[in-house]
C-alpha cells in the first residue's frame, strides 16, 4: 500500500483549514481526522453541522497535482464514498456539485480546495464529512448510516477501512494517470 500520514484530533476548528494552514509540514497523502469541528464548512462557506464523535470528519492533503487531474480526483472521491456506503447496503447518489444523497437526504459532503501555481496544484485539500451515527439533524434534510440501517458503528475502525480504500484506489486510479 502507498504511504500516508494520519493525525487524529478530538477537536479542531476545521480539518481542511488545519491542512491549508500547515500544509508545508506534511507530505502528500496526509489525512487529518477530528471527532468534532467547531467551524466545519461546506461549499460556499455553508456550515457543516455535526454532533461530537458521531460522524467521520476528515480532510486529505494532496501535493503537486497537475490541474488536468482535478476531474479525476473529484471522481475518485465520489466513487470511493459511494462504494463505502454500498458496502453497508446503502445505494447513494452523487448530487452536483459535491454531495452524496440517499433519496432526498444528504448523507455526505465533499469540499475540494486548492492552491495552485501555473499548471500544478501545489496543495489540494479535500474535506469530507460522512453522517454515520448521528440520529437527529433538526430541520436539515439529512440522514445517517445509523438511521438507514438501525445500527451503531465503531468510527475508528470504519475510518481505518475507508482511509485504506482511499489510498489504494488513489494509487490505482490517479497516481497512474
Amino acid at each position: 500500500m502507498a504511504s500516508y500520514t494520519l493525525l487524529e484530533f478530538d477537536q479542531l476548528d476545521s480539518t481542511s483549514d488545519f491542512l491549508k494552514e500547515n500544509h508545508a509540514y506534511f507530505p502528500h497523502m496526509t489525512f487529518i481526522r477530528a471527532g468534532y469541528q467547531l467551524k466545519g464548512r461546506g461549499q460556499f462557506d455553508r456550515t457543516w453541522q455535526s454532533n461530537k464523535d458521531e460522524n467521520l470528519l476528515f480532510s486529505i492533503l494532496l501535493k503537486h497535482v497537475h490541474t488536468d487531474q482535478s476531474h479525476a480526483i473529484k471522481k475518485w472521491i465520489m466513487l470511493s464514498m459511494i462504494s463505502f456506503f454500498q458496502s453497508y447496503g446503502i445505494q447513494p447518489e452523487f448530487k452536483e456539485p459535491n454531495d452524496i444523497y440517499v433519496g432526498d437526504k444528504k448523507i455526505a459532503g465533499i469540499l475540494i480546495e486548492s492552491l495552485s501555481y501555473e499548471q500544478i496544484f501545489d496543495v489540494m485539500v479535500i474535506g469530507i464529512g460522512l453522517n454515520i451515527n448521528q440520529l437527529h439533524f433538526g430541520d436539515l434534510p439529512a440522514t445517517s448510516l445509523s438511521q438507514l440501517t438501525r445500527q451503531s458503528y465503531q468510527l475508528s475502525e470504519m475510518f481505518r477501512q475507508l482511509m485504506q480504500n482511499l489510498v489504494r484506489s488513489y494509487r490505482d486510479h490517479i497516481a497512474s494517470t
